[in-house]
């Protein structure tokens, strides 16, 4: 239940004039969000903290009280670096604060002013020594370091193989997990007493903290102050280091189009299939109206996938003109014509259709890792070559990745280019064997059980985002399928599969159902005379012969 006097407290208090604070309100900004529930469903673990809770979203958990005590060890430790000598000078600079910690976050905090002074001072006091963790890799000299991080010998491993390590490594960067970064900057003012060595310092164990936990194995590049000044919290760094520039949505246009050529007159034929499309609408039987459309857009697919063929080069475009005025006429009926065209769909998952690492790789496709972010994907036609990031799969990749995926699609304001990045992996992967061709080509280091769990991994990634188009992405998507459909055999095996071995069911149905048409037929000629009916007297001869 909330206090209702300390709400009052607090609403008064925000409006009161006399507030510095508020005048920079304009300057704030939302950069802790909670976890979208359509992602949360999936995998609860991956975004929930399960050893340590950072910040004021899971603070009164008991599960997470355990770690408490380290935190108060850290706020110990800092108290003696300070020379202030007393840690309660740290929470009332930090009370000063209070507004810009509260807008910080997405959710509503129902913390008193000094509870959320407290809370932000000790988490920042063990965050800041689990960053210096990581420092004293660039700084091996510095007996401070090397002291600091001995405290915390016990959570922390140097070789970062134990689980307690794994685990709040994990949690440290999860989305409602996060503490903003000026206030660790804050407490690092008060101890070296600079604040541009404060910020040399920040800028420094960030750095190194994203390089050791991000995923993608790619030279950081160098975090300037203002860069460091820009973001929120250490995923928002991590995030922006791999999406150096945020893409726009931009409008998308396939790469696989048609050719335009100049086709022959079809009217009459145009005009049979719109009629025959009309009676069985009036129909409104599905099954006739499911049966129809298959054996409609059969030739159309056949033609895509092997209409380099000379044979089917010529019925190219007689088929084309008619589906497309099939698909007009359809569009008709259904009540959505012109107007609605310039309306842009986004795409949903079951679009991102692309082969397997081993059907590329049996088609012909190379692959080769790349040094820079997620812009250096691309796929080089001539050499027929796929570039991909250098990924490193370990105990916490899989919860690193989502919760970029989570911050994404709650705080970008371009296109998901990377959720779309997890769909292009997860679309390629399928088995271990793929796994193991992209471990061969130096892509993948794999340092998880098998790489049949790496592959689990990207397959049981979030998949409930709404998704925009990557101009970037669709494109070598596009790129590499329209090669792989090139290949006539691959693109005959797939229209096997498709229109043959899969299809038994629909076919099996239209069997029956011209089965029971000529059981029906010769029943009613049995009964009644059927040359009243029809005037074609062979076929009632055939079909008196066929009762007999």
């Amino acid at each position: 239940m909330i206090d209702q006097d300390e709400w009052i407290l607090q609403i008064r208090h925000g409006l009161c004039e006399d507030n510095e604070l508020v005048e920079e309100e304009s300057e704030l900004r939302i950069c802790v969000f909670n976890v979208p529930k359509e992602l949360l469903v999936v995998k609860t673990e991956a975004y929930i903290p399960q050893s340590v809770s950072i910040g004021p979203y899971h603070r009164w958990k008991p599960e997470l009280y355990e770690m408490e005590r380290y935190k108060v060890g850290a706020a110990r430790r800092y108290q003696k670096r300070i020379a202030a000598q007393k840690f309660e000078v740290v929470v009332e600079e930090l009370r000063k604060y209070e507004w810009q910690i509260r807008s910080c976050y997405h959710k509503y905090l129902d913390f008193s002013e000094e509870a959320l002074a407290l809370l932000m001072a000790l988490d920042a006091a063990f965050v800041l020594e689990c960053l210096q963790f990581y420092a004293k890799q660039a700084d091996k000299t510095s007996q401070e370091v090397s002291s600091e991080v001995k405290q915390l010998g016990n959570v922390l491993d140097p070789s970062g193989r134990s689980a307690a390590h794994n685990a709040i490594m994990k949690d440290l960067m999860m989305l409602e997990n996060q503490i903003p970064l000026f206030v660790l900057r804050k407490l690092l003012e008060m101890q070296l007493l600079s604040e541009a060595g404060a910020e040399e310092r920040l800028c420094n164990m960030v750095t190194l903290a994203c390089k050791e936990l991000s995923p993608f194995m790619f030279k950081m590049p160098e975090t300037s102050k203002l860069q460091i000044k820009d973001r929120g919290h250490i995923l928002e760094v991590l995030y922006y280091s791999l999406v150096p520039v945020p893409p726009k949505v931009d409008s998308f246009r396939s790469a696989v189009e048609m050719e335009e050529q100049p086709l022959p007159d079809m009217t009459n034929v145009q005009k049979a299939f719109n009629f025959l499309w009309r009676a069985l609408s009036a129909l409104n039987v599905r099954p006739i109206q499911r049966i129809f459309q298959v054996v409609i857009k059969l030739p159309l697919r056949l033609v895509s996938a092997l209409g380099n063929l000379p044979v089917l080069r010529a019925l190219k475009g007689p088929i084309l003109i008619i589906f497309n005025s099939f698909s007009a006429e359809k569009t008709d009926q259904d009540g959505t014509g012109e107007d609605d065209s310039s309306v842009e769909i986004p795409p949903t998952r079951d679009e991102l259709d692309i082969a397997s690492i081993s059907s590329l790789y049996s088609a012909g496709v190379k692959f080769l890792p790349t040094d820079g972010d997620l812009t250096t994907i691309r796929f080089d036609q001539k050499t027929a070559t796929l570039y991909l990031p250098k990924v490193k799969l370990d105990a916490t990749s899989e919860v690193v990745l989502r919760n970029l995926v989570a911050f994404e699609a709650s705080a970008s304001p371009g296109a998901f280019i990377f959720t779309r990045y997890t769909d292009l992996m997860n679309g390629m992967i399928d088995s271990a064997e793929d796994v193991r061709l992209l471990r061969s080509s130096g892509i993948i280091y794999n340092y998880l059980e098998s790489n049949g769990k790496a592959a689990s991994m990207w397959n049981n990634m979030g998949k409930c985002v709404k998704l925009t188009k990557v101009k970037q992405l669709d494109e070598v998507i596009a790129e590499v399928n329209k090669f792989h459909g090139r290949k006539w055999r691959v693109a005959l095996e797939k229209s096997l599969k498709t229109y043959v071995f899969d299809s038994w069911k629909i076919l099996s149905l239209f069997a029956a159902f011209i089965l029971l048409a000529l059981t029906c037929l010769q029943a009613f000629c049995s009964a009644y005379d059927c040359k009243r009916w029809f005037s074609d007297t062979d076929f009632v001869e055939e079909s008196e012969r066929l009762g007999k």
